[in-house]
């Protein structure tokens, strides 16, 4: 359950020191396990939001107790764990003594927290959202087994409007919990299960109080920037400047193209969902190209020949940029890419449209702007 929450976090190595320091008092997590074979069981202490040296452990006694004395000078988070998919986040104040009853088998699963409000939310969150998402994978599952039916056409669209209704519900649920509880550090770990496009208010609303309640917190700060760059990328604002050297080494700017409309495309030779949609590109470019429509490429590519050799394959006929700089292309950190393909459709004046428009969605797009 809890694997699906922390999509905002990368790779986990770190650990705070086992250690008092002089004159201040540690943080103190007691914890005891339940159920089979909890004695002597190794449990791992780490910082996911720092990369550095080798996790705090910890045996637990033969009742399953155990605890773990950690030195924190602000807000911190911890990731308590027994194996790598077995595993509780709890955030950690300095001088905090939380009590935590867990269960062996999944440390996340209705975990009983004391001491810790920002932990406690977060599971009971989480929680209320997964219950959305057990009933989705179980109509998941079957449509899978439906797909043989002879009654098939009927099934589909009895299953598709119940899925579309929990989507809707885990929505509004998880909406309604993140705004209530918007100051909380928890808010910061499950704002990533919504989209921030469609809901933009909930996530202004957690990064202004999560900012300011844990104003050094990293998430929270994060967080802040990510919206800042989305409001600066919101519909008919100005797409920023993009100008970088095309195959030939000069330099392009995309306000060259002016007077067009435009699909900013952020792409590369070596990203397989860009190279299968790159055919579909080229079909609406060919489509739309002689009434004003044009494609500007960003590639994301470290190496210049795999990158002119993908132009040359995939049949990319129109403007290409790149800086050769991989994930950090001045271009792909100016509009915040993080995934791709990844586009940004602008009017004729520059400005943006919408973004994150691809295969018949763009299209559809595109014939509402010039007509059938």
């Amino acid at each position: 359950m809890v694997l699906r929450i922390i999509r905002l976090l990368l790779i986990i190595y770190v650990i705070v020191p086992f250690s008092i320091t002089s004159g201040q008092n540690p943080a103190r997590i007691s914890g005891k396990l339940k159920g089979e074979g909890i004695a002597g069981i190794a449990l791992s202490m780490t910082n996911p939001l720092v990369m550095a040296s080798a996790p705090v452990s910890a045996n637990t006694a033969a009742d399953g107790a155990f605890y773990f004395d950690l030195q924190v000078k602000e807000l911190t988070l911890f990731k308590l764990a027994i194996t790598a998919d077995n595993y509780i986040f709890v955030f950690v104040r300095p001088e905090d003594q939380i009590g935590l009853e867990l269960n062996r088998e999944r440390l996340g699963k209705h975990p009983v927290v004391e001491g810790s409000q920002d932990t406690r939310v977060l599971y009971e969150m989480a929680e209320k959202s997964a219950t959305y998402e057990r009933k989705m994978d179980s109509l998941t599952r079957l449509y899978t087994a439906s797909q043989g039916r002879q009654d098939f056409a009927e099934v589909l669209p009895v299953i598709e409007q119940e899925y579309n209704k929990l989507e809707q519900g885990r929505r509004e649920e998880l909406r309604n919990l993140l705004l209530a509880n918007a100051g909380s550090a928890a808010a910061l770990l499950l704002i990533e299960k919504l989209d921030i496009t469609a809901d933009f208010d909930v996530y202004d609303s957690v990064a202004s109080a999560a900012s300011r309640n844990n104003p050094s917190f990293k998430p929270a700060a994060d967080l802040k920037q990510k919206v800042a760059l989305e409001r600066k990328l919101a519909v008919g604002n100005p797409a920023p400047e993009i100008s970088l050297p095309g195959p030939d080494g000069g330099e392009i700017t995309l306000s060259s193209l002016r007077g067009k409309v435009v699909l900013i495309d952020f792409w590369a030779s070596w990203c397989g969902p860009c190279r299968r949609e790159n055919p579909e590109v080229v079909r609406i470019y060919n489509r739309f190209r002689d009434k004003g429509f044009e494609v500007f490429g960003v590639s994301l590519d470290r190496d210049r020949d795999a990158w002119l050799n993908a132009i040359a394959k995939d049949g990319l006929v129109w403007t290409q940029v790149s800086d050769l700089k991989y994930w950090q292309s001045q271009a792909a950190l100016l509009y915040g890419v993080k995934s791709i393909p990844h586009t940004v459709l602008i009017d004729q004046e520059g400005k943006i449209i919408m973004r994150r428009l691809r295969g018949k969605a763009l299209e559809r797009k595109l014939e509402e702007i010039f007509g059938n």
